[in-house]
């Protein structure tokens, strides 16, 4: 099960942490490939905000895939940094549903419907990746107790 989820990890926490990187590089590029909300269908405000957001996304959801292949090389320090990434990513999943919600509330454009189904389906997908990784090291770390 450790390197099934290690391996989950690392290819979803990489392909989220490289759409990011597009986003924080060429946000225009990220908008074409629909990484990025279409700006014909979207405030300048919440573009603003994805735009930062990218960025401050590279700091902190590189460590779910780090700890994908700490965990398929059944490093010590895997339960811990799953732990952090867990964290990290529930944060960001509720967070940004939070935030997105905010700004439909306030009458802002926030994508076209397609966008925002898919949007929410990927917290969606991040919170359960997260809590899956959040339980499981807790689960392997309790039996080290």
């Amino acid at each position: 099960m450790q390197i099934i989820l290690g391996w989950i990890l690392l290819l979803t926490g990489g392909a989220l942490y490289l759409a990011q990187v597009i986003s924080s590089v060429n946000f225009q590029m990220a908008q074409r490939l629909g990484i990025q909300e279409d700006p014909a269908d979207t405030d300048d405000l919440v573009q603003r905000s994805e735009r930062y957001t990218a960025y401050w996304d590279l700091v902190t959801m590189v460590w779910l895939p780090f700890a994908g292949a700490l965990m398929i090389n059944n490093h010590d320090w895997w339960p811990v940094m799953s732990l952090l990434g867990g964290a990290i990513y529930l944060d960001a999943a509720g967070r940004e549903a939070m935030k997105n919600l905010s700004f439909r509330h306030g009458g802002l454009k926030t994508g076209s419907s397609t966008q925002q189904k898919i949007f929410f389906a990927s917290y969606i997908v991040m919170a359960v990746i997260a809590l899956l990784v959040i339980a499981y090291s807790i689960t392997f770390l309790s039996r080290l107790l």
